[in-house]
């Protein structure tokens, strides 16, 4: 009966920690969204963004003609140029983009050209110019101020740059693009990424995450937000995307659009990994799985032990791909699947608590509930092993055990010294005690007479039964 206390009661603290720490991460994560949505809109009012789009797109359509005109002497020389900015262009898609994404994924880079075909001569010039010509290291274009062209688009480029690149850092974005609402081109984008200067309409991109936010916020004229999945730009990494409409007065003239990375979320669920014995113990953790049944931020076990991780998803069975993406990638981001009681429960809408097996096989206490984030289908997790979530119980039960086992001896040794005191041995006694049981468990001495012996003390005890 006090073990079944003692349970009930730890079972309750077990759940009230764990749906504290759900709450909080619950409440961290809506933080974030609407701060970014608040943020988003916030920029897309500022006159440097309503400048700086209404200036892009009404020079990014002239930008090849402007950036030849000096170097072109005649009409002729200009598809000389655009085969030059092609075979540029081609090299560092092959080369330098495929080479990088090679080295980020499993599988080889996909083929590229029938993207770049996709490309009209405009975008052509502009990737080449702000991309392929770029005389920094692969990943550096943000840092490119501006071309080295006398465009009306690369004069603004000069202007605007900076002040984006120190919004974009602001919002902790990972881009920041601005589009045009007529036309789908990508205009203007911080870190000229092969989705620079092509279309979200009919483009190679206008399938992906990007095409669907532009898509919901040029229509709907309000925030919109697509969720992560892998991302060709960013070498197939995961990206989400948030975006809103851009008006000047009451005409609406372009959508705002954040890349977003997974590192913020990542940093809020996992305590910038590093866990907090008092309040994690050492398999307590959070985490969100999606819609899709993946997680959106790093496994504990994962950052902590990866060896172990990669073994314990082996035997759940995940497929051969995905477990060395995940060793390749250092992330369970999108691609660790959990599917057990607490997901389908959770992205059911339920808040509850429960005892289930996770995603790495093991018995987990879990606080789980849905989390209220327009665009999103989410759930946030709040678990702790079962073997370390009951150790208090079974030190509790160990030292019950052992006081109950304590008092049982101290209890028969005050009865045996109390039979003692009333036999008529001493010296004999005395000795026999001394010779079993050893000088430290020894009491009290009786003055007793000098007849019986410990045997005979023992037989009486028998005949007592």
């Amino acid at each position: 009966m006090a073990e079944f206390q003692a349970q009930r009661v730890l079972n309750d603290n077990i759940q009230s920690h764990l749906i504290a720490i759900r709450e909080t991460k619950k409440a961290q994560i809506e933080d974030y969204f609407k701060r970014l949505s608040n943020q988003i809109q916030l920029y897309a009012h500022l006159r440097d963004i309503k400048e700086a789009m209404r200036g892009f797109k009404e020079t990014f359509p002239q930008f090849q003609h402007e950036a030849a005109a000096p170097l072109a002497s005649d009409t002729s020389t200009v598809p000389q140029l655009l085969d030059k900015y092609r075979d540029a262009l081609i090299n560092y898609y092959n080369n330098d983009f495929a080479q990088e994404y090679n080295t980020l994924n499993v599988s080889p880079a996909p083929d590229l050209k029938p993207i770049l075909n996709q490309l009209n001569e405009n975008s052509v010039a502009l990737q080449y110019h702000y991309i392929a010509a770029h005389p920094n290291p692969l990943g550096t274009q943000a840092e490119l101020l501006a071309a080295s062209d006398a465009s009306s688009y690369t004069r603004l480029h000069r202007i605007y740059h900076n002040p984006i690149k120190q919004l974009k850092k602001a919002a902790e974005a990972e881009d920041i693009l601005l589009v045009d609402s007529d036309t789908g081109m990508i205009v203007y984008s911080t870190n000229k990424g092969l989705d620079f200067a092509t279309s979200l309409i009919e483009g190679a991109y206008a399938k992906t995450g990007l095409g669907q936010v532009f898509r919901q916020a040029n229509a709907r004229e309000e925030v919109a937000l697509v969720d992560f999945s892998p991302y060709l730009p960013a070498y197939n990494n995961q990206r989400a995307f948030i975006g809103t409409a851009i008006f000047e007065g009451a005409q609406k003239i372009g959508v705002l659009i954040f890349q977003l990375a997974i590192d913020p979320i990542n940093n809020i669920m996992t305590y910038r990994k590093t866990w907090r014995f008092e309040e994690s113990g050492l398999t307590g953790e959070t985490y969100i799985v999606a819609a899709d049944g993946t997680m959106r931020n790093d496994s504990r076990l994962l950052v902590e032990d990866k060896e172990d991780y990669l073994l314990a998803i082996e035997q759940a069975e995940l497929s051969k791909d995905v477990i060395s993406s995940i060793a390749l990638k250092d992330t369970s981001v999108g691609l660790q699947f959990v599917d057990n009681h607490g997901t389908k429960s959770a992205l059911a809408g339920m808040r509850e608590f429960a005892l289930y097996v996770d995603y790495h096989d093991e018995f987990v206490f879990s606080a789980y509930a849905p989390l209220d984030v327009p665009g999103l289908q989410w759930a946030v997790f709040s678990t702790l092993q079962e073997n370390e979530a009951l150790v208090p119980l079974e030190e509790l039960i160990l030292k019950v055990t052992s006081g109950a086992m304590q008092i049982v001896g101290i209890v028969l040794l005050v009865g045996l010294v109390g039979l003692v005191l009333a036999l008529p041995s001493k010296r004999t006694v005395v000795a026999g005690i001394k010779s079993s049981m050893g000088t430290e468990m020894l009491i009290h001495q009786a003055s007793v007479p000098k007849t019986y012996t410990v045997e005979q003390i023992v037989e009486h005890l028998n005949k007592l039964r």
